[in-house]
């Protein structure tokens, strides 16, 4: 989906059910910014495919919005093809988290017989855990060439390891799980303390000059879908803090 002449959203690659997570592109004159590398190697097959045909003579380099495995999960396509991969420092994952991963996946499977032949594996055919080679540091600025500039937040609140990436001239952010479309966010995945660091970086957010948020998961959001998402979710994350627990908890 093309946003503006530099940036690209990638949408809709299939996860845990109900949920489906999203990726995207910035052109620059000599360099292309992947946001997140998909939950698995074939998804990232995609994700790079349309990054390098758009613009084949680019360089192609890939930052991760967070630690979760539905944001690194291709990081090893790209790994093949010699990418640069930028993240957090806190992103450590292991071959332990994706064999748990796996076994989750294989719960939401509703055949038995499909259960038992381990379908899941065809999803995370050639799936391996690579982690960020490089850091990111909050404001740091990647020159993609051009005048093109995608610059780091720190966004933390989903995990301690999100951040967003402002392209200022396009006025588009690619908000990783900082801010999810239609869905309840997750806040299983934190405490209160980080819920209530989620809300400033939301107010953080809701102050710069956007037109458009590609969101981890869900649709991309425009004009004033912005505002109200971001309203949604700071009144979920009011009431948690309120409440102490998170809206989708069975306790």
């Amino acid at each position: 989906m093309k946003l503006t002449d530099n940036c690209f959203a990638v949408l809709g690659f299939g996860y845990y059910p109900p949920w489906i997570v999203n990726s995207g592109f910035i052109l620059g004159a000599y360099q292309t910014l992947v946001v997140d590398s998909g939950p698995n190697y074939l998804a990232a097959q995609t994700i790079y495919g349309y990054a390098k045909n758009v613009k084949p003579g680019n360089e192609i380099i890939v930052v991760n919005t967070e630690k979760h495995l539905d944001h690194i999960g291709g990081n090893s396509l790209f790994k093949e093809f010699g990418v640069k991969i930028y993240g957090h420092k806190n992103i450590k994952r292991f071959d332990s988290e994706l064999t748990e991963d796996k076994n989750y996946f294989n719960k939401s499977i509703l055949s038995d017989k499909r259960r038992e032949l381990r379908e899941e594996e065809i999803f995370f055919q050639n799936t391996i855990i690579v982690n960020p080679e490089f850091t990111v540091e909050n404001n740091q600025t990647f020159q993609l060439g051009g005048g093109v500039e995608a610059r780091i937040i720190y966004t933390f609140g989903h995990t301690s390891t999100n951040i967003s990436i402002f392209i200022p001239a396009d006025k588009v952010l690619y908000s990783g799980d900082c801010i999810v479309s239609g869905y309840i966010p997750n806040l299983e995945s934190s405490n209160i303390e980080d819920w209530i660091k989620w809300q400033k970086s939301l107010d953080m957010i809701s102050k710069l000059n956007i037109d458009y948020v590609v969101p981890g998961h869900g649709k991309v959001l425009s004009g004033m879908e912005i505002i109200k998402e971001l309203k949604k979710i700071q009144s979920i994350l009011e009431d948690a803090v309120k409440n102490g627990q998170a809206p989708t908890s069975e306790q």
